[in-house]
């Protein structure tokens, strides 16, 4: 059981956010259904003695409310003739009987020790992920340190959770590298794993944000195992963006090794549903020794440059290739769009590409003209 304050205190952990807060002791009404658990009992001290509270029951009159099985919580001094419902997390002082407001500090700091020791099974719905993401924004180093401890060993679960992620995006963008490195050694505990989480739905944002945080040496590892399937990953609806990550932001070295694989694999990647997008990264920031390679090995599939040319992201990697072939490949590229024009005419993304060929052909024409 949790000690007593010298003082009473209102407290409120309303869902809605509604404070209580007077310094006149009054009858009031408390509902404890949100708060209690089937198995819990609360102690209230009363004036005619003590009593204990389950879930369902309710109490009128002034008195001081504590629990011995919510860890931080603090008494309750029953203010103001209004109901004053627990909303399942652990209390927060508002003011003082004598009315005087506690300091933000002191709100924001009892805020993160009540979330802690219990920040994975709050991170795991939907209330309590935003309880949790709420008091990492407000908690000290020394704190976020503590709460993010509770993730050790439960890291890639937390990846894969629609609520979890978010707490471990959060703690990606608030923390330094260094913190962060037992995510990456357990994405790494088994052949796999990785490659499966940079896959998942919700774990796909993960892989991509450590990727993006961390040091070149803390992801080393992570990086390689995802090369080592790059090409099934191009081709997977979320586990695509992991390799544009590393063909955006990656080394010179990991970029070149995955102009390779796409120039080995172009028809491949080209032809899977969102392949065209790691092709327009590829054009857009790797080498132009290697945009070449890539333009070229498009080149030499019938049919691949105009269907490329119409997709979302693959149009625009046509027009980058247009920029990098020249003599007789370029001119074969242009034949190759020219034949396939009425089909760029009418697609979304291919008429862009149509257009760019029609004023060029415009300005040839106009070029000859001059020329005459």
């Amino acid at each position: 059981m949790v000690m007593v304050s010298p003082f009473p205190m209102v407290l409120s952990a309303g869902l809605d956010g509604r404070e209580a807060t007077s310094s006149r002791v009054a009858k009031c009404h408390l509902s404890l259904d949100a708060m209690l658990s089937e198995s819990t009992t609360a102690r209230v001290t009363q004036p005619k003695g003590m009593a204990s509270l389950r879930k369902g029951d309710s109490l009128w009159g002034s008195a001081l409310l504590f629990s011995q099985d919510f860890p931080g919580s603090f008494p309750l001094a029953i203010d103001e003739p209004a109901c004053i419902r627990l909303g399942g997390c652990p209390l927060s002082p508002l003011s003082t009987s004598s009315g005087d407001a506690l300091s933000d500090t002191s709100l924001s700091s009892h805020s993160e020790r009540s979330v802690l020791g219990s920040v994975w099974l709050l991170s795991q719905n939907a209330e309590g992920t935003r309880r949790v993401q709420d008091a990492l924004d407000h908690a000290s180093d020394e704190m976020k340190e503590a709460m993010l401890q509770e993730f050790h060993g439960r890291a890639v679960k937390a990846m894969r959770d629609p609520h979890a992620n978010h707490v471990l995006q959060k703690c990606i963008s608030l923390m330094t590298p260094t913190s962060l490195q037992f995510m990456v050694d357990e994405l790494l505990e088994r052949d796999g794993l990785a490659t499966a989480v940079a896959r998942h739905r919700y774990g796909c944002r993960i892989v991509q944000q450590l990727l993006k945080k961390c040091s070149v040496s803390q992801v080393s590892a992570l990086a390689e195992a995802l090369m080592q399937e790059s090409v099934a990953l191009a081709g997977h609806s979320f586990g695509n963006y992991s390799v544009q990550h590393l063909l955006q932001n990656g080394t010179e070295e990991q970029q070149h090794r995955l102009a390779q694989t796409i120039t080995r694999n172009a028809e491949t990647i080209c032809r899977s549903r969102v392949g065209d997008g790691i092709v327009a990264a590829a054009m857009e920031h790797v080498s132009s020794e290697d945009k070449l390679s890539i333009a070229r090995a498009v080149l030499l599939q019938p049919g691949l440059l105009v269907e490329l040319a119409q997709g979302r992201h693959g149009h625009s990697a046509v027009l980058r290739m247009m920029q990098v072939l020249d003599g007789k490949e370029s001119l074969q590229a242009h034949m190759s769009l020219a034949m396939g024009i009425a089909t760029l005419r009418v697609s979304r993304y291919g008429r862009i590409v149509a257009k760019y060929l029609e004023e060029k052909a415009l300005h040839a024409a106009v070029g000859q003209q001059q020329s005459v």
